[in-house]
This record gives C-alpha cells, sequence and structure tokens, in this order.
C-alpha cells in the first residue's frame, strides 16, 4: 500500500513540472520587392482585372486555356499581357510551362515603364510561387521515378520468392531415396 501511496504521489509531482520552453526559431527573413500602391482608380482597376483573372484560370478546361494563350500571344508585351500569359502556362501546366512563365515574368518584372511599376510585386510573388511549383514537380517527379523503381524490384523478388517455392515443393515431391544400410 505504501508502495501504490509512493508511486501516486510520484506521478502527480511528474505531472506538474513544467516542460522547458521550445527553442526560439530564428525569424526567416525574404527579401520583398519595393511595394507599389496603385494611387488611382485605373491603377488598381488593372490589378483587380489581373486577380479577377488568376482567380478565374481554375474553372477554365484546357483547351480555353490554350485558346486564350494563343490570343493573348498575339497582343503586345506589356507588364499586364506578360502576366496573364504566365498565368495561363501555369494553369496549364504542360511540360516545361512553368519556367515559360517564370521566363514571362522576368519580362514584366525588367520593364522601365512607369506606368507598368505596379505590376512588378505581383510579378515577383508570382515568380516566386512558381519556382516552389517547380521543385515540387521535380521532387514528385523524383518519388514516381524511386517508386517504379521499388515496384520493379518488388516484382522481381516476388518472381524469385515464386521460383524458389516451386523449387521446394518439386524436391519434396521427390520419393525419398533409399536408406543405405
Amino acid at each position: 500500500m505504501k508502495l501504490l501511496v509512493t508511486f501516486c504521489c510520484i506521478a502527480l509531482l511528474a505531472g506538474c513540472a513544467t516542460p522547458p520552453p521550445p527553442p526560439e526559431i530564428p525569424a526567416v527573413v525574404c527579401p520583398e520587392p519595393e511595394p507599389v500602391i496603385a494611387h488611382d482608380s485605373a491603377e488598381r482597376h488593372a490589378l483587380n482585372a489581373l486577380l479577377t483573372f488568376q482567380a478565374g484560370l481554375r474553372a477554365l478546361p484546357v483547351a480555353e486555356l490554350n485558346r486564350q494563350l494563343t490570343e493573348l500571344g498575339r497582343q503586345d508585351g506589356s507588364a499586364p499581357v506578360l502576366l496573364r500569359r504566365a498565368m495561363l502556362l501555369a494553369a496549364i501546366r504542360g511540360s516545361g510551362d512553368l519556367a515559360r512563365a517564370q521566363a514571362l515574368l522576368d519580362g514584366a518584372l525588367q520593364s522601365t515603364l512607369d506606368e507598368e511599376q505596379m505590376f512588378k510585386p505581383l510579378a515577383h510573388g508570382l515568380k516566386l510561387a512558381y519556382g516552389d511549383l517547380r521543385r515540387q514537380d521535380d521532387a514528385m517527379d523524383k518519388l514516381a521515378t524511386q517508386l517504379r523503381e521499388q515496384q520493379r524490384r518488388n516484382e522481381q523478388l516476388t518472381e524469385k520468392l515464386e521460383a524458389l517455392k516451386t523449387i521446394e515443393r518439386s524436391l519434396s515431391e521427390r520419393p525419398a531415396a533409399p536408406a543405405n544400410k
């Protein structure tokens, strides 16, 4: 009984102990582009139009995305057009499309026109996001390759195991050799 009481006291005291504070994680500081604030309603309208365009892309079928991409390819190389083309390529996500989208965003980021400066923060954010998507796609491709290789190895091992089972069955089916006396 004393042992039980002692054990309960120890358990209660252990429950009252405060855990050590979690280690401090240093804050990650990412360089951000200089914010450009849209001052007039035309600038706000242009940015809202791009954001609305981006939001509507998920609902479109690939054929419509390709059609819009072809149409935009015929237009000038202004920053809003480059951003829309990049958004379309990222929505299509074919082979190399994210890299092409990033290249288009580089063009928008390199614009020196005053009226296109307000698009630079959006272009910068999209470029970073598309870079993350590319890294994720590359990692998924690598994992898919590893999975296929592992499945191939598993199939080979299963075939070897079945062959060994067949050999074992054939050995046990043979009549026992007469014992020499």
